[in-house]
């Protein structure tokens, strides 16, 4: 698995882990989670719709120490986007209650469709600006994948 098969895999995940749950939009319907790997889509006019409630799944750093029992370490990072426009301000509370869903689930079974593992490193923070009616917040992983190794006589 390489790190973009990775990210796919992620994506699909996000869905997956997400599916059955709506969010508020800012034409004022409930919708499913949005989940885009590694950047929103351009907006190319005025008309397109705010892409809002979404995760970007994106490709972080990796490294791999060249160890003959190594493992390709590869970061992760999920940026989620709410929008709320209730006056209570609580967004936060949609942002939240997702990245508990993704640390539940890998927390839970680290098994990523035995393709990669949950290397366990987990960390997230929360927007502390206002932006109302929009709420931000991410949470950082780790995944081992499969590392290329030497195949010559010098291995």
């Amino acid at each position: 698995m390489t790190p973009l098969e990775l990210q796919d895999e992620l994506v699909g995940e996000m869905g997956r882990i997400l599916d059955g749950y709506t969010y508020k939009s800012p034409d004022g319907r409930r919708v499913p989670i949005n989940v885009f790997a590694q950047n929103l889509p351009i907006n190319e006019t005025d008309d397109e719709d705010d892409p809002v409630p979404y995760i970007i799944v994106r490709l972080d750093s990796g490294e791999d120490d060249g160890g003959r029992d190594s493992f390709n370490t590869v970061s992760i990072v999920a940026i989620i986007g709410i929008w709320d426009d209730s006056l209570d301000c609580q967004g936060h509370r949609d942002v939240m209650n997702i990245i508990q869903k993704i640390y539940d689930r890998f927390h839970e079974n680290p098994d990523l469709n035995r393709k990669a593992a949950y290397a366990g490193d987990f960390k997230w923070a929360i927007q502390d600006e206002g932006c109302h009616p929009y709420s931000f917040g991410a949470c950082h992983m780790r995944f081992y994948i499969a590392a290329i190794r030497r195949e010559d006589c010098f291995a």
